[in-house]
């Protein structure tokens, strides 16, 4: 079985090939939150950003996980835990240092991915917030006698392939602080995983939403699911007018629809629409939307047009069926361009490798098209 951390390699290959290293330091977006002044690196190369008196986001290699903090009066929440024990014991180390205290409240997982879920174990020692379908899916990854071996597979080829990459193009790459720490923390993760194979589940699950009540901050986790992976989950800090995407939403291509949501019912898509619109609801032009990669934040505008997108093809297609459309005549009568809020957005991904999607809308279609076809 083939995990769906496996197909981030590829994108965070696109990103090195494409610009340098995804590694701290680089030019922020113009948008999005400033490096702290002074804000000290380890050996991971993890760099703190500071989003307001009360959050923090820890970015690093080596694929760019934006890991988010919020101090409270009750103590730190942190949401996800990158990679291995060792990985998410660095970010936690940072958020520490940063904040000046260790009192950790509640670690919240937002989906199944090992870049989310595999460094759970630094936080063993407190309680772990994740969708009831997140426990389920990280104790089948933990049965799996295969998966430490394809994660080992994957991280090898992961180095090679970008090492290769720049010795033919950018030897002295080779040479830099920024390569050293994205080989270092590869290593790290197969050493992690070699040594303790054992992935570390939520210990409070939820079905629908639950919301953290933490005096002066409250969190709010709301059950998107089946879009990027199984156990999607939006996260709201409403006293920040934060609101985390995880891995539903980029802002640098067409939203993509991905494979696993071919598993999901149609009840299960309308529900994206729900949750979407009361996120959007509850949203001014202030609030802040953050990806779970990468440093760009979007707007409630770049949102908006994101779930209009996304609702206008899923009707399309429903529409599409209902009068007898074939599946080819339905892509003819929803072409891309006729979503103007994600037209002129790149519409591939994973170029050059086994996951390329060089058609994302076309695809979209296909995959939603193809639920409908599943009993419900």
């Amino acid at each position: 079985m083939k995990h769906a951390w496996s197909r981030r390699t590829a994108a965070i290959a696109l990103t090195l090939l494409a610009t340098g290293f995804a590694a701290p330091g680089r030019a922020q977006d113009a948008t999005g939150p400033k490096a702290v002044a002074g804000a000290g690196k380890n050996e991971l190369g993890l760099e703190v950003v500071r989003l307001s008196p009360r959050v923090v986001v820890v970015y690093g290699d080596p694929w760019d996980n934006g890991i988010v903090a919020i101090s409270t009066k009750k103590g730190i929440v942190v949401v996800d835990a990158p990679f291995s024990k060792t990985i998410g014991a660095a970010f936690r180390e940072a958020i520490r240092a940063e904040l000046k205290r260790s009192d950790f409240a509640f670690l919240v997982n937002t989906h199944e991915h090992v870049c989310h879920i595999g460094g759970n174990a630094a936080f063993a020692d407190v309680p772990i917030v994740g969708h009831a379908s997140l426990r389920d899916e990280v104790l089948s990854m933990t049965a799996d006698p295969g998966r430490v071996p394809k994660l080992c597979e994957m991280a090898d080829r992961q180095v090679a392939r970008v090492r290769d990459y720049f010795t033919k193009r950018d030897p002295k790459k080779l040479e830099s602080a920024d390569w050293a720490v994205f080989e270092r923390s590869w290593k790290t993760i197969q050493a992690d995983a070699r040594a303790n194979p054992a992935l570390v589940p939520p210990t409070i699950t939820f079905e629908k939403e639950m919301t953290l009540h933490l005096d002066d901050v409250s969190v709010r986790l709301d059950f998107y699911g089946h879009a990027h992976g199984i156990a999607d989950t939006i996260v709201r800090i409403p006293e920040e007018n934060l609101v985390l995407t995880a891995g539903v939403f980029y802002p640098t291509k067409v939203p993509t629809v991905d494979v696993v949501a071919e598993k999901a019912t149609p009840a299960g898509i309308d529900n994206w629409f729900v949750v979407m619109r009361d996120v959007l609801g509850e949203a001014n032009g202030e609030t802040r939307f953050l990806p779970s990669h990468g440093r760009a934040v979007m707007k409630k505008g770049q949102y908006e047009g994101y779930v209009s997108y996304l609702e206008g093809v899923w009707n399309g297609v429903k529409r599409a069926r209902s009068i007898g459309r074939s599946l080819e005549q339905t892509k003819a009568e929803l072409p891309l361009s006729s979503f103007p809020a994600v037209a002129k957005l790149p519409n591939e991904d994973l170029r050059g490798t086994e996951w390329e999607n060089l058609d994302i809308h076309g695809h979209n279609i296909e995959r939603l098209w193809k639920l409908l076809d599943s009993p419900a």
